[in-house]
């Protein structure tokens, strides 16, 4: 089905513990040196082809037409047709960089790809000082959005792991939702018309709200009980008093704090990143992998 070379290999290995389930060890393999620009994949022209009204008309991320491509090939072939976008991103982006620049970022990409469960209390202080001395203000948002991407693939298959894989799935729509968020003029080189203007400019001013959203998702991802959530309720109130103080500690203006409840509500049920961390135990089956 896929003839391109995998840049994610899953490895089945075997363990004592009977609560475990297939697991998976995982190898990628990321060669910048022997990339060539290629045509856009099949998924790519399903998302194009989506406009924002008809992605308004879709209650459920099961019919969306990106989880409905990616579904049928299993996990290893999906994760692999991610990453391949998100790759191609980032060496488009990089493409204009000094080769000494290029080998600084891709050692900063490598590193996100398995992100540090434990990171150092100063990590993005740092982080952000090395991006300066390599990309523009412009880039290093763009670079922001491929980072997390590639961490909701991570994320993806380790929930794939335990979850199934429609679980897995969902999480790798989150990590293509993230990589079509913002400035989108790196990688597109068509002119734009007015009305796409407008659209896009919509679309940054929702991200706007991504800190809080990956908050929300994290603490989702916590706090999820063993067999899911009764309902999407009780995921919202479960989590926000938490986002609550996460705003009000960290000064977080956007959203407005005292709508935050309404907000919040309604990214549970409808908004495509953090939904897809809500696991319902009465509506969703999950299939196992194997």
């Amino acid at each position: 089905m896929l003839t391109k070379r995998k840049k994610i290999t899953f490895h089945p290995q075997t363990s004592e513990n009977p609560t475990i389930i297939n697991p998976v060890a995982v190898e990628i393999h990321l060669d910048v040196y022997s990339w060539v620009m290629q045509p856009k994949s099949e998924l790519e022209l399903i998302i194009e082809k989506i406009t924002p009204e008809k992605r308004s008309t879709f209650n459920r991320l099961e019919a969306y037409p990106e989880y409905k491509y990616l579904i049928p090939l299993g996990m290893e072939n999906a994760s692999n047709e991610v990453l391949d976008m998100v790759f191609n991103r980032y060496m488009t982006l990089r493409r204009s960089l000094t080769t000494e620049k290029k080998t600084q970022l891709d050692e900063i990409f490598i590193a996100s790809l398995q992100p540090d469960p434990y990171p150092h209390p100063h990590a993005k202080t740092k982080l952000k000082s090395r991006l300066h001395l390599i990309l523009g203000k412009d880039k290093i948002a763009a670079f922001h959005h491929i980072q997390n991407s590639c961490s909701s693939i991570y994320y993806a298959i380790g929930h794939y792991q335990e979850f199934g894989i429609n679980a897995g799935v969902k999480l790798l729509y989150a990590a293509l939702y993230e990589l079509y968020l913002g400035d989108q003029r790196f990688f597109n080189d068509k002119t734009k018309t007015r009305s796409q203007v407008a659209k896009e400019g919509g679309v940054a001013r929702q991200d706007r709200h991504l800190e809080v959203k990956r908050k929300a998702c994290e603490l989702l991802n916590t706090l999820t009980p063993q067999e899911g959530w009764p309902r999407d309720l009780d995921a919202f109130k479960a989590i926000l008093a938490e986002v609550q103080n996460y705003m009000k500690e960290n000064n977080i203006r956007n959203p407005v704090q005292h709508n935050i409840n309404r907000t919040l509500r309604n990214w549970i049920k409808k908004d495509p990143l953090v939904s897809a961390s809500v696991r319902i135990s009465q509506t969703t089956t999950y299939s196992k992998p194997g």
